[in-house]
């Protein structure tokens, strides 16, 4: 967090990402603040520190750490200074959490509310396409009103959302766009941190070393607490590893090119 200037001098580091997935397997509410911190930075260094994660996985770690808990979500949504990837990536943590079942759908319809009415700055950009994107997907018969006027505003890319996928979410009606929301496989937490990190080239033997070490420090801590305040299976964590340390060069590979051309076209 303090040392993101260090961070673009050395790109083969990559020890604050495995942080960032692991934190989020375990559902540490004490990173929440620190994650929050970090992506607030403004301009592009936390993506450019962090590559795909920020338009790819973002969301799903402030969902997995915030515990349900969405003041810090709400501050980097509203803070202009901040890079529109990450604001972005944190509307859609809202739609995770949603999705399952950790914050009523009411919630989320009434902040959304007061985006489109004053919290949000009133000029053109990403953010507010992003908004009416998410805002569909709740069936947003509380905001029709609103994202009407921002089409006839000509504030939203159609790239993003048309009007017809609004109108096809309402006539789905809240059940079921609720239903098709919990279907979606991206609106879900970080529950393998090691299947999750499969895609970074740098992910090798070495890397298995570190994470053993971590789950063997987590095993000495929990013993000598007579606790689990780490809450996290390891006998499991080090099966999921033996298992997702054998996926092919080719997958990744594929994984990674696929993730590039979809932060270019949202450029």
């Amino acid at each position: 967090k303090n040392n993101q200037e260090k961070l673009l001098e050395n790109s083969n580091y990559n020890l604050h990402i495995y942080a960032l997935y692991l934190l989020a397997q375990f559902r540490e509410p004490l990173a929440y603040p620190l994650i929050a911190e970090f992506f607030s930075v403004p301009g592009e260094i936390s993506l450019d520190v962090t590559g795909d994660l920020v338009t790819e996985y973002l969301s799903r770690i402030l969902a997995s750490v915030s515990g349900g808990n969405i003041d810090l979500i709400k501050q980097l949504i509203e803070n202009q200074q901040v890079n529109e990837y990450v604001r972005s990536a944190a509307i859609d943590s809202l739609l995770i959490l949603v999705a399952k079942g950790i914050i009523a759908r009411e919630q989320v319809i009434e902040y959304f509310q007061e985006l489109f009415s004053t919290r949000l700055e009133k000029e053109p950009s990403y953010i507010w396409s992003k908004l009416v994107r998410n805002s569909s997907q709740l069936c947003p018969i509380e905001l029709k009103s609103h994202i009407e006027q921002l089409f006839t505003e000509d504030f939203i890319e159609t790239f993003v959302i048309e009007e017809t996928d609004v109108d096809d979410y309402l006539e789905l009606g809240i059940e079921g766009a609720l239903a098709r929301l919990r279907e979606d496989s991206h609106n879900s937490l970080i529950e393998n941190a090691i299947e999750e990190l499969e895609y970074l080239d740098s992910f090798e033997s070495e890397i298995e070393n570190q994470l053993n070490d971590i789950v063997t420090n987590i095993k000495d801590f929990n013993s000598q607490n007579q606790s689990n305040y780490i809450s996290t299976n390891v006998e499991d964590f080090n099966r999921s590893f033996n298992k997702s340390k054998g996926q092919s060069n080719k997958k990744k590979k594929m994984q990674k090119e696929s993730r590039r051309k979809n932060r270019t076209k949202k450029k």
